[in-house]
């Protein structure tokens, strides 16, 4: 493959680097892994951090399947394609083009590493990931290498922006499946041994063995993923500040631990995820009652761009973004039916990018503190083909 060779050397450069910004910034330790051949890497995904988590990890270079918006950040994009060439898939959109490059990749004896969730966790549980992720391993002919991060939720949570919070942090080689031991599995085996070795659940780890998250606000910003108040039921009444989680309505509160769980008030919920499974059941009860012509949910203050193939996007108006049972409302007159909503992913907290049948693709972005996830959510419900939001 071309420009492997600096790739190499840069990754043996680099790596004690990343090793050493890692252990600085979350306290993180791992073992050094050393397969051998080309082969497949696939963790959880838990952090912005993860590329670096994993490949600090690893002794051999590899080449990261990342999202799309890496390409739009100018010269820092084209830095990371000359150090490290990372392999690009548009989220929301189609995965193919991804595909064949990481088959070319290991085909010219090189490895990739991906997070096939597509999305970090919002929650704290290992989500799911398409099946094709079995077939793409089946086929390639390469070494499965399953990694497990432990601690990186509750290092930085998805709905915390920035914020980080020193606690512990672990890199664990799971297992190595060899080219033989696959051509003798399913790629539904296949698939049931990754999402075996790659599950994580955070709040049941801290059951088992607490650990202090140390930082600061660590409530801030929860209210873009929890938006539905457990007292009164309210839409969007939710807010945050320092460690408080309240209710502007209804005067709900509660506070947010170092150990991840709510505590005082009279919050009913334990901890994020069990508050987010709630949540979900009340998004799906909304979307089934809803009336033909009803909003289901709407918020104002957002920016929608067209995206080009992840190179470029531009601002096409500013406005609502207004869901109902048949179809999506976005800023600038856009319509789009749910049925052909193909794909919806979020990048951070709040930055939503949705495709369609069309292969139009957009982003909706916000500087609010508002919860834009219930929309991929919503549409899930309404029989969106939206899949896992990759």
């Amino acid at each position: 493959m071309e420009h492997q060779t600096r790739h190499r050397v840069v990754w043996r450069l680099l790596r004690p680097l990343a090793r050493l910004i890692v252990w600085l910034r979350f306290a993180y330790r791992s073992r050094t892994v050393a397969p051998k051949g080309p082969c497949i890497v696939v963790s959880n995904h838990v952090t912005d951090w993860d590329p670096l988590l994993v490949g600090a990890a690893f002794r051999h270079q590899m080449y990261f399947l990342a999202s799309e918006h890496i390409m739009r950040l100018g010269f820092v994009s084209r830095l990371l394609d000359w150090l490290m060439h990372p392999i690009v898939r548009q989220k929301g959109g189609s995965a193919a083009g991804a595909v064949k490059e990481m088959l070319r990749v290991l085909k010219s004896g090189g490895s990739v590493a991906l997070f096939p969730e597509g999305n970090r966790t919002w929650d704290g549980v290992t989500r799911d990931f398409p099946s094709s992720t079995g077939k793409l391993v089946k086929t390639c002919g390469a070494s499965l290498v399953t990694f497990r991060l432990r601690g990186g939720y509750l290092s930085s949570p998805r709905w915390s922006g920035d914020s980080v919070r020193r606690g512990e942090l672990r890199g664990e080689l799971v297992k190595i499946y060899t080219p033989e031991e696959l051509k003798g599995m399913s790629v539904t085996q296949i698939n049931a041994a990754i999402a075996r070795d790659i599950h994580v659940d955070a709040f049941e780890d801290q059951r088992s063995r607490p650990v202090l998250y140390r930082g600061r606000r660590l409530a801030e910003n929860l209210e873009t993923l929890l938006f539905l108040c457990p007292k009164c039921f309210s839409v969007g009444t939710l807010r945050s500040e320092d460690d408080r989680f309240f209710c502007g309505r209804c005067g709900f509160e509660t506070r947010y631990s170092l150990t991840g769980a709510f505590v005082g008030g009279d919050a009913p919920f334990p901890d994020v995820r069990s508050w987010n499974r709630w949540q979900d059941k009340r998004i799906e009860k909304l979307c089934a009652e809803a009336k033909d012509g009803e909003a289901i949910f709407s918020d104002e203050g957002l920016e929608l761009y067209s995206v080009q193939t992840g190179r470029s996007s531009e601002l096409i108006d500013r406005g609502a973004i207004t869901l109902y049972r048949d179809h999506l409302e976005l800023p600038g007159g856009i319509s789009l039916p749910v049925g052909e909503i193909t794909g919806m992913s979020l990048r951070g907290p709040t930055d939503l990018y949705i495709g369609s049948a069309n292969g139009s693709s957009f982003l909706l972005r916000t500087h609010l503190a508002l919860c834009t996830h219930k929309y991929l959510s919503a549409c899930v419900f309404l029989g969106s083909p939206v899949g896992v939001g990759v």
